[in-house]
């Protein structure tokens, strides 16, 4: 007997540890919002999960930003697109890749950013001859200098400001990008810290220093008052100290926000880098009398890290909280239908909704209507409100008889 039953007992010891291994696994399923007293760390993530914001990839360090995150970024993209161009500057793209060599004429800048930077080194790809790797880099194909994929743009962005400026006329000159950049993370954080992460980069170069020095500082009050006007961020604005300046800048400017845990966040920096990448990349221009100077510049930039500082300002053990200004969805109306066989309740309550989306939508305001007629309303009001849309309206027939 004890021999028929040790079969048994070890496919009840297996069950037990599969079990035990389940929570692990329903994780990424699960519902559950961890509270901010427990674990503050996991009650971030959870937030991000539940909520719909972002999700882990198969590369290490880099996230996907699903449509609900997305459409936030778009809104600050959107908020912050229009005071760059009242800036003065101008959108523009520049490559991804970026000469090793260009790097190396900075060395500041260089020493900066090298430990965190991606490499390519290899222009091709080619089937392994002994066929144990499959794909192999093409030794053939290797680069006679390595392309680094951008961590920040300036050298690529100064390169190209050599050949546009010549004058004083040309001065100031204010570029911007949105873009994704790579700074290779060992620990990453959903928003807050990636090894891939979307921005916007401005770099503008003046014929003065006083010029330059204004320009970093009018950007950074640009961000404040577009996290506190937007997202209801409050921060506090500020100098770095030498050691935690950009690399390459004579000063740094920061806005830091205060989260709920009692963290200071970085949220946004302006950069005067003084003549430094004017000099590295000998970009000159022709003043009034006729003499050649040196080029002054700055260079500013936000991220998606603002995302995380939305959420850990803003959200509760219940889930996302949004100001209604950044929220993708303001109001949502949860329809109410009548009875089956009630023809004239349904049309009229379809009037009842056209009329009131439409008005809703004639005051400025992002409208959502909620008509999956495979979920119970219950669970579309518990969903709403975990993403954070400020305001719920339903709407059924008794709405509609009492006019």
């Amino acid at each position: 007997k004890k021999k028929k039953q040790q079969p048994k007992q070890k496919q009840q010891k297996q069950n037990k540890q599969q079990q035990n291994q389940k929570p692990k696994n329903d994780d990424a399923e699960s519902d559950y919002i961890t509270p901010r007293a427990e674990n503050y760390s996991r009650w971030y993530n959870d937030i991000i999960r539940v909520c719909d914001l972002a999700d882990s990839s198969p590369v290490r360090g880099c996230m996907v930003i699903k449509p609900w995150g997305m459409s936030l970024w778009d809104s600050i993209k959107n908020d912050l697109d229009a005071r760059i161009k009242d800036h003065g500057a101008e959108n523009a793209y520049f490559p991804l890749l970026i000469p090793k060599s260009f790097l190396e004429k900075e060395a500041e800048h260089v020493d900066g950013f090298a430990k965190e930077c991606a490499v390519v080194t290899h222009h091709r790809l080619t089937a392994d001859p002994s066929g144990e790797e499959g794909l192999i880099a093409d030794p053939e194909a290797e680069l006679e200098d390595p392309l680094i994929i951008r961590p920040t743009s300036e050298t690529m962005i100064w390169h190209m400001f050599k050949k546009w400026i010549v004058s004083h006329r040309d001065l100031p000159l204010k570029m911007n990008q949105w873009a994704n950049v790579m700074r290779w993370e060992m620990r990453t954080r959903p928003f807050l810290r990636t090894s891939e992460f979307l921005w916007q980069e401005g770099h503008t170069a003046h014929s003065t220093y006083e010029g330059a020095l204004q320009d970093s500082k009018d950007m950074l009050f640009q961000y404040a008052d577009m996290c506190e006007k937007l997202l209801a961020i409050p921060v506090v604005k500020g100098a770095k100290s030498p050691s935690e300046r950009f690399a390459g800048a004579e000063e740094t400017f920061t806005i830091e926000a205060l989260m709920q845990n009692g963290w200071a966040l970085q949220s946004g920096t302006s950069h005067f880098l003084g003549q430094s990448f004017g000099k590295a990349f000998d970009v000159t221009f022709q003043d009034k009398d006729g003499k050649q100077q040196d080029v002054w510049g700055t260079s500013w930039g936000v991220s998606t890290r603002l995302l995380g500082a939305l959420i850990m300002t803003h959200s509760d053990d219940a889930g996302l909280v949004l100001p209604p200004r950044v929220a993708p969805v303001q109001v949502v109306v949860v329809p109410i239908p009548p009875k089956k066989n009630d023809e004239e309740g349904k049309v009229a309550l379809n009037d009842a909704l056209d009329n009131l989306v439409a008005d809703l939508k004639s005051k400025g305001l992002k409208v959502k209507v909620d008509d999956r007629d495979y979920v119970r309303n219950g669970a579309k009001y518990f969903e709403w409100e975990r993403k954070g849309v400020p305001l719920r309206i339903e709407l059924g027939p008794r709405d509609v008889k009492g006019g």
